[in-house]
């Protein structure tokens, strides 16, 4: 079972453009959210400690990512939470990750507006075999 989330935040890092073992590519990258908080003693608000999402990117909104937003970036997800696992090559234990996974039948990512203003340009089309 997965759970839906949404959240707006920051790029990390620049976006990593990695393929599947099928030459698709994804993008992998950490989003972080800020919260403020208002600190009880001042008054003053003051950012939170963030929350750090994994977020795997497919399909052609991995590559518009890719070529569009780099490290700081504003940006929302709307996807499926998953955990991954795996075996360490060096230990052989188990490990796990949460990731929240966007791919063309469920999920959006996009620019987040709240701060910054983007210009929209349309991605070329593939052209279709006939």
């Amino acid at each position: 079972m997965s759970t839906t989330v949404t959240f707006a935040g920051n790029l990390a890092e620049a976006p990593e453009l990695l393929y599947t073992r099928e030459n698709k590519p994804f993008v992998s990258c950490r989003v972080l959210v800020n919260r403020r908080v208002q600190n009880n003693d001042t008054g003053e608000w003051v950012n939170d400690e963030p929350t750090a999402h994994n977020v795997k990117i497919f399909g052609s909104a991995a590559t518009h990512v890719y070529d569009s937003c780099g490290s700081g970036d504003p940006i929302f997800v709307h996807g499926l939470e998953r955990t991954e696992s795996w075996a360490d090559k060096e230990t052989g234990e188990k490990r796990t990750k949460d990731i929240v996974v966007v791919d063309s039948r469920f999920g959006e990512v996009g620019v987040s507006l709240k701060y910054v203003s983007a210009r929209i340009e349309r991605a070329a089309r593939p052209a279709q075999a006939s």
